[in-house]
């Protein structure tokens, strides 16, 4: 009897997480004037549910939240992007709605790949735009390097995982010191933890976001898929070198065929310059250097944002 109170105690509190973090995911995106349908798509690889928020007309971009995320943490840009695009923001493997997902021992390039080729077909879509930034952008980038023809264009927003070796020195030390991952990761479910997280690691003023955006991401964190799932990740991310070998993707670069434009706000986890650099690889890559603006430019700047993605996903790339 007292297993199963403790099952029924251990179910209702996941529900309860479930409920509370749907309740504010409609808030957010009410607050922000994002149309949305929520729906669950059936997987092949891995085989799982994901879900996705479906919104706006056009050209279709699927959006690739960052590490500790969800896909409603994009509605700042679905609300100015969704008169001039069909936006599926995703939630990734073990977060948001989408199901739990183990990635401590998983090839991360070959998840990667295969979870946007199945997320493409769930869609019933042949290709389709990728939008990604940080996390996201490892998995938006294996795409475009992995699955060429299934991407009609790339768009990197922020500094994005595995394009070079390099990496803030706070994720370098939170991946590569044991147990450190999970420390940091207990102690982010409050509002006050979120607003220090943004400004000291994304270089994000928290004056400048809706306290009602921060409660949906502590929901977030609250939910049972989302569980040991980023401490997890950033240990198979990078060590106290930076990025490791089997997420570095820099070798790659040069092989990508879409067109690609990557976004870089003034005050990112990495200069520039690595921006750049990273833009000069990619044959054709148009950089855009964005002033006054963190890790997050679709956050701080919206509407440019918005803009700078929609001229370039609705006009067709020069020949």
């Amino acid at each position: 009897m007292a297993t199963q109170i403790g099952a029924g105690s251990e179910a209702s509190t996941a529900d309860a997480a479930i409920h509370r973090f749907m309740q504010l995911q409609g808030q957010v995106l009410d607050y922000y004037g994002v149309a949305a349908t929520s729906r669950f798509l059936a997987l092949d690889k891995p085989r799982m549910r994901a879900h996705v928020l479906d919104a706006g007309t056009g050209e279709p971009l699927i959006v690739l939240h960052g590490g500790d995320g969800e896909g409603v943490t994009w509605a700042p840009l679905m609300a100015p992007l969704q008169e001039d695009a069909r936006i599926y923001a995703v939630d990734r493997p073990g977060f948001g709605l989408s199901d739990a997902f183990d990635y401590r021992t998983v090839d991360l390039r070959t998840h990667a790949a295969d979870f946007i080729a199945s997320l493409l077909d769930a869609l019933g879509l042949e290709s389709a735009t990728l939008v990604g930034g940080s996390m996201g952008g490892f998995f938006a980038l294996v795409g475009a390097i992995d699955l060429p023809r299934r991407v009609r264009r790339l768009v990197l927003v922020g500094y994005p995982v595995g394009a070079s070796r390099d990496i803030a020195e706070g994720i370098r030390i939170l991946g590569g010191t044991p147990g450190l991952a999970e420390q940091f990761m207990q102690g982010r479910d409050t509002l006050e933890a979120q607003r220090s997280q943004y400004r000291d690691m994304f270089n994000v003023d928290p004056a400048t976001v809706p306290d009602l955006y921060f409660e949906a991401r502590v929901a977030g964190l609250q939910l049972p898929s989302e569980q040991g799932t980023w401490s997890a990740l950033l240990q198979r991310v990078a060590d106290l070198d930076g990025v490791r070998s089997d997420v570095y993707l820099g070798d790659d670069l040069r092989t990508i065929q879409a067109p690609t434009l990557i976004l870089w706000g003034e005050h990112d986890m990495s200069g520039a310059d690595l921006g750049r650099g990273i833009a000069s690889e990619i044959p054709g890559a148009q950089f855009e250097y964005m002033r006054g603006v963190g890790h997050f430019p679709f956050l701080e700047a919206p509407r440019l944002t918005a803009k700078l993605i929609s001229t370039f996903v609705n006009n067709p790339p020069a020949s």
